[in-house]
C-alpha cells in the first residue's frame, strides 16, 4: 500500500555544423528541427538533449531560443519525481549517521537532512559531512551512498522543463516529526523499505514564494 506524507547523420544542408554559426541561419535551423533525431547534426542533438520541439513560427529569428523557452517551466512548478527507495534510504542513513552536517542557505542548526538539488539533472543528497574529509566508499556498482538522481533525470539531463531555469538546493529535514502522523521522514523511509516498498516519490509544487513537498512510498 502506498504511504503518503505532506527525462548521427547530418542531412544534406548548407547549415554549418556548429551551434554558433546556426544562429545566423534561422530558416535552415527551423528545417533541421523538423527532422528525426538520427538525421540531425550531432551538435543539434547535443543541444536539444531531452527537450521536446514545439511548433516554431516561420518568422522566428532564433528557433533554438524558442525551443529552450518552450521547455522551461515558469510560474508555479508542479510534478512528481521518482527515486529508487533503497538509494534514498542509503543517503538518509548516511546523513543520520554523520557526526557533522553541512548547512544549507539560511540554516544555523546542524541536523541530518537530504538536499534536493537541481543542477546536472536533479537529485537527493545527504548533508552528512565526514569529519576526516575522506572520500565516501562506493557501493558494488561504483555509486556513492550520499546521493541519488531521480529516474530519468540523471547526469547530463536538463530538468528546466519541470523545475524551471534556475538551479537550486532545498533542505529536507529527516529527523523532525513533520509528517501527518507525527513520524519523521527517516522513519517513513525505514518502515517503507522494511515493508517491501521500492520507490520514493517526491511530489512538488513551488514558485518564488513557497515550496510544498509531499512524500510517497510504494
Amino acid at each position: 500500500m502506498p504511504k503518503h506524507a505532506p527525462a548521427d547523420h547530418a542531412p544534406d544542408t548548407a547549415v554549418p555544423d556548429s551551434s554558433e554559426a546556426a544562429l545566423n541561419h534561422p530558416e535552415q535551423v527551423r528545417q533541421l528541427l523538423t527532422l528525426p533525431a538520427e538525421q540531425r547534426p550531432a551538435w543539434l542533438n547535443e543541444f536539444l538533449g531531452s527537450m521536446t520541439i514545439p511548433a516554431i513560427s516561420e518568422t522566428s529569428t532564433n528557433p533554438l531560443l524558442d525551443v529552450v523557452i518552450a521547455n522551461t517551466a515558469y510560474g508555479t512548478k508542479r510534478g512528481t519525481l521518482t527515486f529508487p527507495l533503497a538509494r534514498v534510504l542509503a543517503a538518509a542513513e548516511h546523513a543520520a549517521a554523520a557526526t557533522k552536517h553541512k548547512l544549507g542557505r539560511g540554516e544555523t542548526d546542524a541536523a541530518p537532512r537530504l538536499w534536493w538539488i537541481k543542477s546536472d539533472g536533479t537529485l537527493l543528497m545527504s548533508n552528512g559531512q565526514d569529519p576526516t574529509d575522506t572520500p565516501d566508499t562506493p557501493d558494488k556498482d561504483g555509486r556513492l551512498p550520499t546521493y541519488v538522481h531521480a529516474d530519468g533525470w540523471g547526469p547530463g539531463t536538463d530538468a528546466r522543463s519541470i523545475l524551471g531555469g534556475n538551479d537550486f538546493r532545498w533542505s529536507i529535514d529527516l529527523t523532525t516529526p513533520t509528517l501527518e502522523d507525527g513520524t519523521t521522514l527517516l522513519d517513513l523511509l525505514r518502515e517503507s523499505a522494511a515493508d517491501g516498498a521500492t520507490r520514493f516519490m517526491l511530489e512538488f509544487a513551488f514558485n518564488d514564494e513557497y515550496m510544498d513537498l509531499t512524500y510517497i512510498t510504494e
